[in-house]
């Protein structure tokens, strides 16, 4: 490809796409060195100067792979995962291209706007991926302290598979100073050593020292004591509660490994791993879509009540018809799906809702599930929709400020990232997962978190097992060969 035709590329559509074949990935990174070498060399041009401030990409088709291995054999402190739940697209990357994020108040509109204000000149595949803490800081915990109130970062490559097959691809910002030539050269070199060994040899089980629970039993007790008694004298409808447990391992924990094994057990989830410094990542398989928007159309879904699975057919199929048929989780799940079919009212011009409830089987738990899907009032973009969306009754409560603020109370401990918003947002597409079943690992701890759905009748015992249940895949993953 001539210079003149990777211009006109680049000035259209911010972007160079080899799509010519399924290149083995020595020959992708070849191709893809060749493309970025030739844009260096023309660098000075007053074309490509006229490109200062866009996000160009470079895509590569390649051979299929398992994403997580090669994530798992990169040598980068900052490494990126995302993986819807029917697949259909998932994404590994390392590297930082870009990054938008804020530390103080949280802000969507502000966050959003400066996101689209990248987004604008560049191609429909570059997406930024990050998330949002689930309430303002108060104060942060330090170990939540690399993930700020938001951050979005653009990976420098990545590999990602949709319908139209697996690429390698190259992000990197356009300027005209020196600094940026420099940083081009750095990437041809680390493209250069970019790890695609097919084995990656065997990690050594995670030796468990000690465990310790946020809050302990009795403070826990006390916790759905004071929720109830906020439903009795009809200050809160529901409340979601969480426990946060650390788990305190002989050697340092490796998040892309412990992902590996967790998506083994169950792949039917949103998974995702965010480590924006080496030694501390935030990781976790939600079932739960906070929403998906591919222009102005608009999917979610309501899910609450929770049931385990059962060992034979007979006994899944009685919990699952004890959980669709039980007042207290129907009345849970009431309060999730009215809420979002409120803020869906204020946002779209047409809402369609499944007529019955129905059952989400996971590997371990089940639950309520009921899938909404509207079209979107002009205007309306992902700051609006979190805003009214996040966080539902699922992973606060009802009434949500008396939920939240309730919940600042009660736990004694910062949630961070766990049960916000994280997904991606690209410039006509952007798709986020409420972060439960998730871990925080720092060094050789892991920090579980997970919650459970508060109203009327809950027990304590009851909502402590129901959580046991809900960490299991992380729990056997830690204490099974």
């Amino acid at each position: 490809m001539m210079f003149r035709e990777l211009l006109a590329q680049v000035e259209n559509e911010s972007i160079i796409r080899v799509t010519d074949r399924a290149h083995a990935p020595q020959s992708a990174v070849s191709v893809l060195r060749e493309k970025m070498q030739t844009l260096r060399e023309y660098a000075n041009s007053d074309r490509l100067n006229a490109l200062a401030g866009t996000i160009l990409r470079i895509e590569v088709r390649l051979q299929e792979i398992d994403l997580l291995h090669w994530l798992y054999l990169q040598n980068n402190p900052v490494k990126l995962y995302w993986a819807d739940r029917d697949q259909e697209y998932i994404m590994a990357g390392i590297g930082e291209t870009d990054v938008v994020s804020a530390t103080g108040a949280l802000s969507y509109d502000d966050i959003f706007s400066r996101l689209q204000a990248r987004l604008a000149r560049s191609h429909t595949h570059l997406r930024y991926y990050g998330g949002c803490r689930f309430y303002a800081p108060h104060p942060v915990d330090d170990h939540w302290q690399d993930f700020h109130t938001c951050r979005f970062i653009i990976p420098a490559f990545e590999i990602f598979k949709n319908s139209e097959g697996t690429f390698l691809a190259a992000n990197f910002l356009w300027e005209k100073d020196a600094r940026f030539l420099q940083r081009l050269d750095q990437m041809v070199y680390e493209l250069e050593h970019l790890n695609f060994s097919p084995t990656n040899g065997r990690k050594h089980q995670p030796q468990i020292i000690r465990r310790v629970d946020y809050p302990g039993r009795e403070h826990w007790e006390q916790s759905i004591d004071a929720a109830l008694q906020a439903f009795r004298s009809g200050v809160l409808e529901k409340i979601v509660l969480a426990r946060k447990s650390v788990f305190e391992c002989a050697e340092g924990l490796d998040p892309v490994w412990l992902l590996q094994r967790l998506r083994a057990l169950n792949p039917g989830l949103f998974y995702f791993c965010f480590q924006f410094a080496g030694g501390r990542a935030f990781i976790g398989g939600s079932p739960e879509r906070l929403y998906k928007r591919t222009s102005q159309l608009l999917k979610t879904e309501a899910v609450a009540g929770t049931r385990p699975r059962g060992t034979s057919p007979e006994e899944d199929f009685r919990f699952g018809k004890e959980l669709i048929t039980s007042s207290k989780d129907v009345r849970e799940h009431r309060y999730v799906l009215e809420s979002i079919g409120q803020a869906l009212s204020a946002v779209c011009e047409t809402v369609d809702t499944d007529d019955e409830l129905s059952l989400l089987k996971l590997s371990r738990v089940q639950h309520l599930i009921c899938r909404m899907q509207g079209i979107l009032r002009p205007g309306i973009g992902d700051a609006e929709l979190l805003q009214r969306l996040h966080p539902t009754p699922a992973v606060g409560g009802s009434p949500k400020e008396k939920a939240i603020a309730a919940i600042r109370e009660l736990e004694p401990f910062d949630r961070g990232w766990y049960a916000g918003p994280v997904g991606y947002v690209g410039r006509a597409s952007s798709e986020f997962a409420v972060a439960i079943r998730s871990g925080l690992i720092t060094g050789r701890e892991l920090a579980l978190f997970s919650g459970a759905g508060i109203v009327e009748g809950s027990t304590s015992d009851g909502e402590w097992d129901e959580i046991e249940n809900k960490i299991g895949n992380f729990m056997k993953i830690l204490t099974e060969q």
